[in-house]
Parts: structure tokens; C-alpha cells; sequence
């Protein structure tokens, strides 16, 4: 097996085996743009100078996860691995929940002279406790704010990365499946959303669904044919062009385009950059679920007025680290513990042989 600095015979998952690579930093960085995006149009409203930033570090989180949610897969039996899947996601969403309700409103009703209706926050707990969000304010609040009755805006996603674990990963399963399937649900899912974006097809489909799940898809291709992957920087560079020139012409052709090349740039960064940041701390996961609330409650509090756009973005992430990483030390990392009360065991989940699935042109 070539090793990392061989030249140009090493391939990409060389760099990516084990845990010893750049992908949570990444996935840091790709939170700290949502919050800075959050910034802007927490304050302003939506639009700004990087109207999508916040979509684009979304897309990404989801390309980086089909990539690595595959080998989970392969490598045990769906119980274990949704039993995994629930103990990395739920716990920290549980914790927000309760931040928010607990900590953050009845702080944002104290500065505004308001009553707290405590009723209500139970049912904002409850009600959105099984990864969906119908209740998305907590009796009105937040209020005086350009979103207001949103305190988490970002859970929304988290409905759609939990139903691409159990999609993908019962796909997986199944016999035969590999990188011919893995490509057509791509082209599939690339389609649909170009409908959905471009033409206003099937307005009643969530559209946000095909977009995230097409960004997903592409990550689990690349990891059916991660063995046939050049380290080539200047396929990273070139895929990155191609990101970049679509994100720059038209928002249809980026998302009818970009989930394969978007993909493959972010697994060559997590691969080549000397980047640990994360590796045995991964606060990524905190930094997107806690900056929202804490973002309305600094703009409820005037910090923003303050110390206007810039300091704020930056105050926003200051105040989001330690939270965070109270989130990872104390609810996040414990609860990962417990993934052996299901125990891996049995027979993983059968791979076709890569030349069967992807044979050499």
C-alpha cells in the first residue's frame, strides 16, 4: 500500500484511513462559516455580501458525511450503526433543546421585561425532541428581532441528515449495491433538484431534501471508489474551480453540478492538510447547534448594535466556543460511550468488490 508523500502513486483514501486527517477541522471551519453567515443575516435580514455561505457549508457537511457515514456502514449491522448514528446526533440535539428553553429565553425575556411562559417551553422540548422542529419559537419569543419566533434556525437540517443515515445506510445493504447505483441515485437526486430550483417542478417535494441528499450521495460514491482516487492537487484544484465558477454564475448549476466536485475537494483538503484541529476534540457538531440561540440572545442584548457586523461574527464564535466545548465534554463525548451497549458483532454489511462496481476503463 503506497503511504502519504509517496508521490503521485498515492491515492486519496491513503490520507484518509483512520482518524488521522484534516476532516473534522474541516467540518470546524465549515461551522464557523454557517455562524458567520448567521451574522449578517441575523441582523440585517437575508441577503448580504454571501447570501449562500451558510448553504454552501451545509452542502458540504453533507458531502463529507456521506463519505464517511458509508465506511461506518460497511463495517457493522445497521443496529449498531443507527445505534451509533442516535448516540453522535441526538444527545447534543437534546442539549440545545434544553439550553435554549432552560438557559437562553428566560434570559432573552428577563432583558426585555417580558413574562416567560414556561408551558410553552416544555412543549418547545417536547414537541421538537424526535429531530424535527414544528414549534420553532418558545410563546412568541424571541422577539425584536429580524427572525423573530426562531431560536434555532440550523435543527432543520438535522431531519434531513438523520433520514439520509437510515436511506443510505439500508441502501447499502442491499446486494450488488455500490458505485454504478451510488451514481445514478446521484444523477437522480442532481436532476430532481435542478427541477426543483431551476423550473419550479413539484413544488409540494421538499426541495431541500434531493439538494442535501444529492451532496450526501456524492460523498457515498466517493467512497465506493475511493481506491481508484488520484491525491492530485490538481484535480482538487480544478474541482474547486468548477465550485467555485458555478457558485459564482448561477445557484441551479451549482447544485446540479457541484456535489461530486464539492465532495472530492473537501476529502483531498481532509486528506493533504496538516490540520488536527478536532481530532480528539471535535466541537464542529456544538459550534452549529449553539450559535444560533446565543447569536439572537447577543442581538436581543444589543451586542450587535454595539459592536456592529464584524465584532459581532467574531464575538459570535468567541461565545459559541466554550459552549460548544461543554457540549462535547460533557454530553457529546459520554454519550459515544455507550455505543458498546450495542455491540458491533456479527457479519458487517457486504461490499462488492470494487472492480465488479467500478471496473478500470
Amino acid at each position: 500500500m503506497p503511504v502519504r508523500g509517496s508521490g503521485g502513486a498515492e491515492r486519496l483514501h491513503v490520507g484518509l484511513t483512520g482518524g488521522d486527517n484534516a476532516l473534522n477541522a474541516l467540518r470546524l471551519v465549515l461551522a464557523s462559516i454557517v455562524i458567520l453567515e448567521h451574522s449578517y443575516s441575523l441582523v440585517h435580514g437575508p441577503g448580504g455580501p454571501m447570501p449562500y455561505a451558510g448553504g454552501f457549508a451545509v452542502d458540504g457537511f453533507f458531502a463529507i458525511s456521506g463519505f464517511l457515514i458509508t465506511g461506518s456502514r460497511t463495517r457493522m449491522g445497521m443496529r449498531p450503526y443507527l445505534w451509533r448514528r442516535a448516540l453522535r446526533i441526538v444527545p447534543a440535539y437534546w442539549a440545545v433543546l434544553l439550553f435554549t428553553a432552560l438557559v437562553v429565553a428566560p434570559v432573552s425575556a428577563k432583558i426585555t421585561s417580558s413574562p416567560y411562559a414556561w408551558d410553552e417551553a416544555g412543549k418547545y422540548v417536547t414537541w421538537n425532541s424526535m429531530l424535527v422542529t414544528p414549534i420553532l419559537g418558545i410563546g412568541g419569543s424571541p422577539h425584536g428581532v429580524p427572525y423573530a419566533g426562531l431560536w434555532n434556525g440550523p435543527l432543520w437540517t438535522l431531519t434531513f441528515e438523520a433520514g439520509a443515515y437510515l436511506f443510505f445506510g439500508l441502501l447499502v445493504a442491499l446486494p450488488g449495491f455500490g458505485a454504478r447505483t451510488a451514481s445514478r441515485i446521484l444523477i437522480g437526486l442532481s436532476v430532481l433538484t435542478t427541477m426543483q430550483f431551476g423550473a419550479g417542478v413539484a413544488p409540494r417535494f421538499d426541495p431541500d431534501l434531493a439538494r442535501l441528499w444529492a451532496f450526501f450521495a456524492a460523498g457515498v460514491l466517493l467512497w465506493f471508489i475511493r481506491e481508484r482516487l488520484p491525491s492530485s492537487p490538481w484535480m482538487a484544484v480544478a474541482a474547486a474551480g468548477v465550485v467555485t465558477g458555478c457558485l459564482a454564475s448561477n445557484h441551479t448549476l451549482y447544485l446540479a453540478v457541484a456535489p461530486l466536485p464539492l465532495a472530492f475537494a473537501l476529502l483531498w483538503l481532509g486528506a493533504r492538510l496538516p490540520l488536527r484541529v478536532g481530532t480528539r476534540h471535535d466541537i464542529s457538531y456544538g459550534l452549529y447547534l449553539f450559535a444560533y440561540p446565543l447569536q439572537q440572545l447577543m442581538i436581543i442584548a444589543g451586542v450587535a448594535a454595539s459592536v456592529g457586523s464584524v465584532w459581532f461574527a467574531v464575538l459570535s464564535v468567541a461565545i459559541t466556543v466554550p459552549v460548544a466545548w461543554a457540549s462535547w465534554l460533557l454530553v457529546e463525548r459520554p454519550s459515544m460511550r455507550l455505543r458498546r451497549l450495542v455491540p458491533v458483532g456479527g457479519r458487517p454489511t457486504p461490499v462488492v468488490p470494487l472492480e465488479t462496481v467500478a471496473p478500470a476503463q
